[in-house]
């Protein structure tokens, strides 16, 4: 017994409605063909792609050459051209020795190097080409009378050219070092500037922004308006004085009717009249009656000093006079408002 044969199903038809569905990109891809997007896509991440930094140029060579130094002692030229190395290392060079050169080399060609004239460019063309180096230095240190003349020579490896130079006379033995290491300060830039060009200029740093100004608040000023003048006051005293000194008598006046009034109420009977019981009485109204007046006009002196004292007062008159000279004459006058 054996399987049933397979059937195979046809293959889908796509009408070209949905066919047009598809994707374009898809579609291309599928029949291996290569599509702009892609190759829009590459170039934007080319140009997107920074390019490297320019590497800084590489430092110095110099060579230093035998010295000119005719009558010093050989222990003097020996320290001083250590030291000469020793400060163009410090200064970024590549430093290249004589001795390191000639101690590989036969008695032949030692010779030549170093007794060749360190001033033809020969000469320096040579001790170039023997230390493979860009430039060519040749300390100077000779001793006269007056001390030693030290200083510096740069020249140019290729041509032999003389670059710079820096001497400085008179120097003592113990300012050698630091003559030869001022004379390398002065013609190091120079040789930099000849063969690798002026150094770039440090960034110019952004200006800082200008200070904020700070205003300090002023207090406000309270505007007091002046004191009312109140004229009255200072007379308030008077009918105040006035009406004290008139209450004063009133009383006395009170106090003599009423003594009057005592003794016709208690000395006199009907058996024993008064003899002058008509002139007390009289003299009895007479006092009650200055009495009353002194008290009424002691009250109303008093009553008028409290008005005057309290009174309100009128503000002052912002008057002022003014004065001006016109042709002919002048003219004087009253500026401001009037009361």
């Amino acid at each position: 017994m054996g399987w049933p044969p397979t059937t195979r199903a046809p293959p889908r038809w796509v009408s070209p409605e949905a066919r047009a569905v598809i994707p374009d990109l898809a579609r291309r891809s599928g029949r291996g063909e290569s599509d702009w997007v892609w190759i829009s896509l590459l170039a934007a991440l080319t140009l997107a792609t920074q390019a490297p930094a320019a590497a800084p140029p590489p430092p110095l060579s110099v060579l230093v050459a035998p010295p000119d130094a005719a009558g010093a002692p050989s222990h003097v030229v020996e320290f001083a051209q250590e030291h000469v190395a020793e400060q163009l290392r410090a200064r970024g060079l590549v430093v290249v020795r004589i001795e390191d050169i000639t101690r590989k080399l036969s008695a032949s060609k030692r010779r030549p190097l170093l007794r060749c004239n360190r001033t033809a460019p020969s000469c320096i063309r040579s001790l170039g080409a023997a230390g493979k180096t860009e430039l060519v230095l040749v300390t100077e240190l000779g001793q006269l009378l007056s001390g030693y003349r030290t200083g510096a020579r740069i020249y140019t490896a290729n041509d032999g050219a003389l670059v710079t130079e820096h001497l400085i006379p008179g120097v003592s033995e113990d300012q050698l070092l630091d003559s030869l290491t001022q004379s390398i300060d002065a013609v190091l830039p120079v040789a930099q500037t000849a063969l690798r060009g002026p150094p770039p200029a440090p960034p110019q740093a952004e200006p800082p922004p200008p200070p904020v100004a700070v205003v300090e608040a002023k207090p406000l000023a309270l505007e007091l308006e002046p004191e009312p003048i109140r004229p009255l006051r200072r007379w308030a005293w008077l009918p105040a004085a006035g009406g004290v000194a008139l209450a004063g008598v009133g009383t006395v006046f009170y106090l003599q009717a009423g003594d009057k009034y005592s003794r016709l109420d208690k000395d006199g009977t009907p058996d024993a009249p008064l003899d002058n019981a008509d002139g007390l009485a009289s003299s009895g109204r007479r006092a009650q009656t200055l009495s009353r007046v002194a008290f009424g006009l002691g009250a109303a002196g008093l009553v008028a000093g409290a008005v005057m004292f309290l009174l309100p007062g009128e503000l002052p008159a912002k008057v002022q006079p003014s004065a001006a000279v016109v042709p002919g004459g002048g003219m004087v006058g009253l500026s401001g408002t009037l009361p």
